[in-house]
């Protein structure tokens, strides 16, 4: 993890990758320490906030594997639509379709889980657009239970891109920037060879380099 001082009595070597520029550049050395300090702590609340979503992103998911391991075992949907529902007893449905209920009822109040962080307008969100539920097809909670996963997996990579940049330059100035710009590079499928200085630069915090 960084260390505020680090950053202050100019142990780093850079401030920011090529092309970046900080708010504090060309002032008076107390008048930036001031500046790296407040990006220094707003950049920690950032990673603090973000990572709260992420942890519990993670623990729903955790509920839908394992909603979507019992409904491997237990077909849901048709048997359970319409009127005949209500004439099925409940012992019938089994001990499977009794977990799965409950999971769908824990994860109702965690649909939405959303960060607060105050560097970025595109702060690290998780969304449940509909729950899993046993009047479902299974193949319909499993589309629910990808579609999560997909959007944890981008929220996980970004997390960890930002504490990168944070750990090697003290602040997130311009890392959103380059994040995006990194995955829009990645996602047009560059040819080999070919440069991009904010694509190095990503690539280098994320090797560590």
């Amino acid at each position: 993890m960084a260390d505020l001082s680090q950053f202050l009595y100019g142990t780093q070597p850079l401030e920011a990758p090529e092309g970046t520029r900080v708010p504090w550049q060309g002032l008076p050395p107390a008048r930036a320490d001031q500046m790296k300090q407040r990006a220094y702590e707003q950049g920690q609340k950032y990673l603090q906030d973000n990572a709260s979503v992420v942890s519990k992103g993670a623990g729903v998911l955790q509920d839908l594997e394992k909603f979507g391991e019992l409904n491997r075992n237990s077909r849901t949907g048709a048997l359970y639509e319409g009127s005949f529902a209500s004439f099925m007893p409940e012992s019938f449905r089994g001990a499977d379709e009794k977990v799965m209920k409950s999971i769908t009822s824990d994860l109702a109040p965690k649909k939405r889980v959303e960060g607060s962080g105050t560097t970025s307008d595109r702060d690290i969100n998780l969304y449940l657009e509909s729950l899993p539920n046993i009047s479902n097809e299974g193949e319909v909670n499993q589309q629910i239970r990808e579609n999560y996963r997909s959007q944890y997996e981008r929220a996980n990579k970004k997390l960890q891109f930002m504490q990168g940049f944070f750990d090697q330059y003290g602040h997130l100035n311009g890392a959103d920037a380059i994040y995006q710009q990194q995955n829009k590079v990645v996602n047009q499928n560059p040819p080999a060879g070919a440069t991009n200085k904010l694509f190095n630069a990503a690539d280098a915090i994320i090797k560590g380099r």
